[in-house]
């Protein structure tokens, strides 16, 4: 079959209003915040036999505003991709995926390449996963060789503050100066690192073999999630019906 260059239309394209921006986008619009995307090669891959080429714009366009964590998780997904496979486009089917960080952008990111653009596919975050800066990274594994490569940036290039700062904007408690320091923050990650070369910023992991038991079905972590994001949404409004008795 011919191999096809496709273009994804994710749904928030199409619309004013993205499907789950969040918070970010109302800071970028109520602060007139604006992005120009660097030029970096696109992220390609297979669906069976046709041929994806993500670039980092489109990228953005599917999360709904420019983001730190998809543009870290973009080039680390590339690197790791080219360590895993060379010169091979790699089939999305060939890959396992393991994150450690519950962030919008890495999720969306990968979300994006392994289950495409249906916004009803949205992976949820397990109740109690933490994002902070150590676990800002992922595992890639192919497993038609048997092996892995942990990606990660090389340490203090992700601002320590920024973290502190996202969350105190978040809680309404930061102040004027508070908030230009982060958006020079995400200005940075999102200008800079895409012209910086890959080991600069992820250092020169390495792959290793591994095994690997057991099976994950289609949409068994999915289930697995909802459901403990249920019973937790169930215990709290026990724990609210046992505070007003």
């Amino acid at each position: 079959m011919k191999k096809l260059t496709v273009l994804f239309l994710a749904v928030v394209v199409l619309s004013s209003v993205p499907v789950w921006a969040g918070d970010c986008l109302s800071c970028h619009q109520e602060n007139g915040v604006t992005v120009r995307v660097s030029e970096t090669p696109p992220l390609r891959f297979m669906v069976g036999d046709t041929l994806h080429e993500l670039t980092l714009e489109q990228a953005f366009m599917f999360h709904g505003h420019e983001c730190p964590g998809m543009t870290t998780t973009f080039l680390a997904f590339r690197y790791g991709l080219k360590i895993l496979f060379g010169d091979e486009i790699p089939q999305s089917d060939d890959l396992l995926i393991v994150s450690r960080s519950p962030a919008g952008g890495i999720k969306d990111l990968i979300d994006l390449i392994m289950k495409g653009d249906n916004t009803a596919l949205k992976s949820w975050a397990p109740d109690g996963m933490k994002n902070d800066q150590s676990r800002f990274d992922f595992i890639l594994i192919r497993k038609s060789t048997a092996e892995m490569v942990e990606m990660g940036l090389k340490p203090g290039l992700f601002p320590e503050d920024f973290f502190r700062l996202k969350n105190k904007q978040k809680q309404q408690q930061s102040t004027p100066e508070e908030d230009d320091q982060l958006h020079e923050i995400i200005k940075r990650i999102i200008t800079v690192f895409p012209t910086q070369p890959e080991s600069e910023l992820f250092g020169a992991p390495r792959p290793g073999k591994i095994l690997l038991w057991g099976d994950v079905g289609e949409g068994e972590m999915d289930r697995h999630i909802r459901k403990m994001r249920q019973d937790k949404k169930a215990e709290l409004r026990r724990q609210a019906a046992k505070e007003v008795k």
